[in-house]
């Protein structure tokens, strides 16, 4: 009698089975630590990415602080330079004013001596 068009039926000896088995653990075993993998390193590149953008918010912060208090400064000595000009101003005009005053009469001076 031959088998034409009956499927023959193979099981799986109980070692075959364990192999199958191990190898099928094995497998989702790296799958699960190649994902864990992915996932911590995406994980350190946002992490990474926030540390950066918070190092250039610091950076941009301190440029701004230094900026204005440079200006504000510079704004301090420019004025302190301004009142210093006028009262050198007003001291050049108090001095030629008392030096006309205390000019000698020559004119007094002539008459006496004629």
């Amino acid at each position: 009698k031959t088998m034409k068009g009956k499927v023959a039926i193979l099981r799986l000896s109980p070692n075959e089975e364990d192999r199958i088995i191990r190898e099928e653990f094995e497998r989702r075993r790296k799958l699960r630590l190649q994902q864990v993998r992915e996932q911590q390193r995406f994980i350190a590149l946002r992490i990474r990415r926030k540390v950066e953008q918070r190092r250039q918010h610091e950076l941009e912060q301190l440029g701004k602080e230094l900026k204005d208090k440079w200006e504000r400064e510079q704004s301090a000595k420019i004025s302190t330079l301004q009142k210093i000009y006028q009262e050198n101003l007003q001291l050049l005009g108090q001095g030629q004013r008392s030096a006309k005053e205390n000019e000698p009469d020559w004119v007094a001076i002539a008459q006496k001596e004629e």
